[in-house]
């Protein structure tokens, strides 16, 4: 029996959405912001919007010399050309930042700021997986679901492999309306009996404050 790690990369999706699935109580409106990832013309995943034009999505998603552009929550408006602040890589930190003109948004709509969760997660807690079409209920799993080698890198794991979000997505907590991580991949086991997909790996909130240089942390 094997184990393989892959990226969850994401098919054409249709419009981003702005989550309605857990309102703030406070506000009554929608706390989530999503982004279409466009490179070179082709939708590569999803993001989270952050604030001030910022946002989040997974590394193997851009390129720095790469025609980076994104669509943000639902707007009937042109692709936004985005800017690649900052770059992280798949081998390493699956993250990177991406920066819109925010004078390009439609100002009669109040995008969400979202708040990164400071508390990590814990097997069972629920989780929502959000991405450019979708917000769906999942489930935090134990790293004991894979190698011994490979638990300490990989600690942010969710069940549902098949029916949430792909690269980029972001994962909330729906209690504390809060970033938990981006989506970056999927282990599967190879076995003679055919391949099982056990967990999604996303990257944690404290890896993405880590990575967020001071002067861009939300």
């Amino acid at each position: 029996m094997r184990i393989a790690f892959a990226l969850c990369l994401a098919g054409a999706l249709l419009a981003p959405i702005m989550s309605n699935g857990a309102d703030r109580k406070e506000s009554g409106g929608p706390w989530i912001a999503t982004a279409a990832i466009i490179r070179n013309g082709e939708q590569t995943g999803s993001g989270v919007y952050l604030n001030s034009g910022l946002i989040i999505t997974a590394a193997h998603l851009t390129a720095v010399d790469a025609k980076m552009g994104v669509r943000i929550a639902g707007m009937v408006l042109p692709v936004l050309p985005a800017k690649v602040l900052k770059q992280g890589s798949s081998e390493d930190v699956d993250l990177s930042l991406l920066l819109v003109d925010e004078e390009k948004l439609l100002t009669s709509i109040r995008l969400p700021r979202m708040q990164l969760c400071e508390a990590p997660p814990w097997p069972g807690d629920p989780v929502i997986v959000v991405d450019v079409r979708h917000a769906t209920e999942s489930q935090i799993v134990s790293p004991r679901v894979l190698p011994y080698t490979w638990r300490t890198k990989f600690s942010t794991l969710i069940r549902d492999v098949a029916t949430t979000g792909n690269s980029g997505s972001g994962v909330f907590d729906p209690n504390h309306k809060c970033l938990l991580g981006i989506m970056s991949g999927k282990f599967t086991f190879h076995t003679t009996e055919g391949d099982k997909e056990i967990a999604k790996y996303f990257v944690p909130a404290a890896a993405i404050r880590d990575f967020l240089s001071p002067e861009f942390k939300p």
